[in-house]
């Protein structure tokens, strides 16, 4: 599985989760949004377009709340690709505790996107609970 990280959570914490991730038996590959668009600012629908064009499984991870308006929203809801969003109790987390509580949810994101078939949308809270809760994206 290869994991997207949006532009609105650090790159420095998008290469330590790739790092990590080679540790693990899954396989995972963790990509900032810069190092996969080439560079910082590309059109979500465009980088979009990208991953759902690549012969790669993604799961985008992002800040973003996929809000801003209802064609970004209707974009990322029917993208056909897993999305995990970082909710509002993650706006004034630091550096430091993002990565710390990404490294801690990561067991259970990568069991999950590995057991859930098709895109899935998940909202995931800062503070670890004990299950992971999502809903099933259509299909595409």
């Amino acid at each position: 599985m290869h994991f997207f990280i949006d532009e609105n959570i650090s790159h420095h914490i998008a290469n330590a989760l790739n790092h990590l991730a080679k540790l693990c038996s899954e396989n995972h590959t963790v990509m900032h949004a810069r190092d996969v668009n080439g560079g910082p600012g590309m059109q979500d629908d465009v980088w979009l377009e990208q991953l759902k064009q690549s012969d790669k499984s993604w799961v985008i991870v992002s800040k973003d709340r996929f809000q801003k308006g209802n064609r970004e929203k209707f974009v990322f809801e029917n993208c056909g690709i897993t999305t995990i969003n970082l909710g509002n109790d993650w706006k004034n987390v630091k550096a430091w505790e993002t990565a710390l509580r990404l490294i801690e949810w990561w067991p259970t994101i990568s069991k999950e996107v590995l057991d859930t078939p098709g895109p899935t949308h998940y909202d995931l809270p800062c503070k670890k609970p004990t299950k992971l809760k999502g809903r099933k994206k259509a299909a595409k």
